[in-house]
């Protein structure tokens, strides 16, 4: 069996941000954040998933944090990007062990602002109030709804060297380390067409959001539910990706459940297709939406996973492992559609019976609107 886990070696001992501490009122470089938080960003970020801020912070500012990041760069204060594979039961002759393996990204390499060998240096300044004075974190939490319960923040530094640098198609968590809400800044003052990098964000089932890394652009994204990844780049690229966390308090999901029912989704009055609407409609709003998102890219996150790592026995693995899961996937998602057509009058139900069909019935004109207008929890 193979484990993930992201490299986080170097943070242990080392907290996060959290609003424990006293907060200044606003940004020493004058950041002007706060004011981006419209009541628009709050709505669309929960309605879609996504949000996406154009110059939200001044140009002088922003440079001041890519000079720092590029210093750290230069100076050699950036590790490569690389994920720990853990392999059980490898057989050692006489007994099964675990091995440990490197899968490693190519020409990608980052930094966390947790440590304090990073943020204690008087050359990264900005890079430090970026992170202490909580610049992106500390407007969201106070304008985002209590019960999404954000309780602190990381920061990564990171740089990509281009070369066909890249991520590939995952989700930022799982769930399970607290990660809610996604920020990527991106501080790339001579980006052009052509020059790659752009982040992609796949809503599914609705089509992918295409997002160019301009300067000062920076995306909003659900940290669970939003599928993306970042496109081979051919020009080095940096970012600054805020990680924003939360400890939901008891009463979460029952609110979020609320927010979201008050969401208006469009209804069907097409009895022909009832069956068919309501099977999708449970689906999509359920954790197996995840699953099934990998079914419907399963081509294309093959390919990003090529792009994005270096050849090695830690990818070989890693890829055996990933074509294990889609097949998993694949004898769930039949197992689930045999359930809801033996409640649809089993033999003479007319829902779907695989993966293909379901896909294409949700492609197909009289359901794609239906489909597209379906209002998923995002968080």
């Amino acid at each position: 069996m193979l484990r993930a886990s992201r490299r986080l070696l170097p943070l242990r001992g080392s907290p996060f941000s959290s609003l424990q501490s006293p907060v200044p009122a606003q940004a020493r470089a004058g950041a002007n954040w706060d004011a981006s938080v419209t009541s628009e960003l709050v709505s669309g970020l929960l309605r879609d998933g996504y949000y996406v801020v154009r110059d939200a912070f001044p140009v002088e500012y922003l440079r001041r944090l890519r000079d720092e990041m590029k210093l750290l760069h230069t100076s050699d204060q950036l590790y490569p990007n690389s994920t720990h594979i853990l392999l059980n039961n490898v057989d050692n002759g006489s007994k099964s062990t675990t091995k440990t393996l490197l899968l490693e990204k190519h020409d990608i390499f980052e930094t966390e602002l947790a440590l304090d060998a990073i943020r204690d240096q008087s050359t990264v300044p900005f890079l430090r109030d970026f992170f202490e004075q909580q610049v992106v974190f500390g407007p969201l939490h106070l304008a985002l709804p209590n019960w999404l319960g954000l309780a602190g923040h990381m920061v990564k530094v990171q740089h990509n060297a281009g070369r066909g640098a890249c991520f590939p198609m995952h989700f930022d968590t799982y769930g399970d380390d607290g990660k809610c809400v996604t920020a990527v800044l991106y501080l790339n003052e001579e980006w052009k067409q052509g020059d790659g990098g752009e982040i992609v964000l796949y809503p599914f089932p609705n089509l992918r959001v295409v997002v160019q890394p301009r300067f000062g652009e920076l995306v909003l994204f659900s940290s669970q539910q939003m599928l993306h990844r970042v496109m081979p780049a051919n020009k080095p690229r940096y970012a600054l990706t805020t990680w924003m966390y939360h400890s939901p308090p008891p009463h979460a999901k029952a609110e979020s459940a609320a927010y979201y029912q008050n969401v208006v989704s469009e209804q069907t009055s097409d009895v022909d297709n009832a069956a068919f609407r309501g099977m999708v409609t449970k689906v999509l709003r359920s954790p197996f939406r995840r699953h099934l998102v990998k079914l419907a890219y399963k081509d294309a996150w093959a390919q990003s996973l090529h792009e994005s790592h270096l050849q090695t026995e830690a990818f070989d693995h890693y890829m055996a492992t990933h074509q294990k899961e889609l097949q998993v996937i694949e004898a769930a998602t039949v197992q689930m559609l045999g359930n809801f057509r033996a409640k649809d009058g089993g033999a003479n139900s007319k829902l779907p019976q695989t993966s293909e069909e379901l896909m294409q019935r949700m492609e197909d004109p009289s359901n794609r609107e239906f489909v597209q207008n379906l209002q998923l929890q995002w968080f």
